[in-house]
């Protein structure tokens, strides 16, 4: 009687850690604010990896944006993050703005173009970052890196924003547009996907206007910052633009902290960019019809992780 008891009570434990062992790994993927395109995008394959890898229950939680994803990932608050590939290198090596060094995160892939939205009513009167002197300016989210983009742009008009901006306010995308529309603000700093949502739908009821450079200044601003990229914003993406509009951009990216497991991120990886991953993020939104394994590791703003760079060199689109 007492083997017996004592093979069940071992039996038990065998089943016990296989039980553990079984359990997904629990992770955090910071995004962004709601309404713009970090959150649909991050929330999207936080939901694909979750049913596709049983190793791993991911939730996609909302932020400021880049800046604060940074620091979530560095604190160990989030394990996933949507990033740029603009402010990481120079966080990482602790380069201006940055006042530390933030080197426990690691790229995972590039996702999707940004696009610089700047954006107001016709009735403001706004063209170009020139006529935003005076003016009530709301530069992004807080906790996010878009003010930093956007000053670039404004400085290289030779306007700063400290100065001659009336004021400087800092809003999530959605409460952004509504004191825009309340005459709270005067224009909105957006740098996102293609369409982003919140401007989509206020083309919808207001006439929409994108800022964009003076003639000249584009050129002036990528000869010294070669980190933008030139693009441009197609006619029709909103209601009433029926012209192309010059802008600048950069390329969304994840990442992760270093000490992730690196079969999870692997896995993670591999699901993201296959055939039906990438299918899936096509219909989140309309960004996601812009990731491809192609593009995946063409850029490493910050070093891969030793994950993700293992699925890369296998699927033969890095050496």
């Amino acid at each position: 009687m007492k083997r017996f008891t004592v093979l069940l009570a071992i039996l038990g434990v065998f089943l016990f850690c296989g039980a553990a062992l079984a359990a997904p790994t629990q992770l955090n993927f910071t995004t962004g604010s709601m309404g713009g395109g970090f959150y649909a995008i991050g929330g999207g394959l936080a939901d694909f990896i979750t049913k596709n890898v049983p190793e791993v229950e991911i939730t996609a939680v909302t932020s400021g944006g880049v800046n604060e994803n940074i620091n979530k990932l560095d604190s160990g608050q989030a394990e996933i993050g949507m990033l740029n590939t603009i402010d990481p290198p120079l966080a990482f090596e602790g380069k201006a703005p940055y006042k530390k060094v933030y080197d426990k995160m690691r790229g995972v892939g590039i996702l999707y173009l940004q696009y610089g939205q700047p954006f107001t009513l016709k009735s403001t009167g706004i063209k170009t970052y020139l006529d935003l002197k005076d003016k009530v300016v709301c530069a992004g989210s807080p906790g996010g890196s878009m003010h930093q983009q956007f000053f670039h742009w404004v400085k290289i008009h030779g306007l700063d924003p400290e100065k001659d901006f009336k004021k400087i306010v800092y809003l999530p995308a959605r409460e952004a547009m509504e004191a825009l529309k309340a005459g709270q603000v005067d224009a909105v700093m957006e740098t996102s996907t293609l369409p982003t949502p919140t401007l989509s739908e206020l083309s919808l009821t207001h006439d929409l206007v994108l800022i964009t450079f003076a003639p000249g200044y584009r050129d002036k601003l990528i000869a010294e910052m070669p980190q933008y990229l030139p693009l441009s914003v197609p006619a029709g993406t909103y209601k009433g633009i029926d012209h192309e509009v010059e802008t600048v951009g950069s390329g969304a990216m994840w990442g992760v902290r270093a000490d992730v497991d690196e079969n999870l991120v692997y896995s993670m990886v591999k699901a993201a960019y296959s055939p039906e991953g990438l299918a899936y993020m096509g219909k989140v939104h309309s960004a996601g019809k812009g990731m491809s394994l192609e593009n995946a590791a063409k850029w490493t703003p910050i070093p891969l992780h030793p994950g993700a760079e293992r699925f890369y060199k296998e699927a033969g689109v890095l050496k």
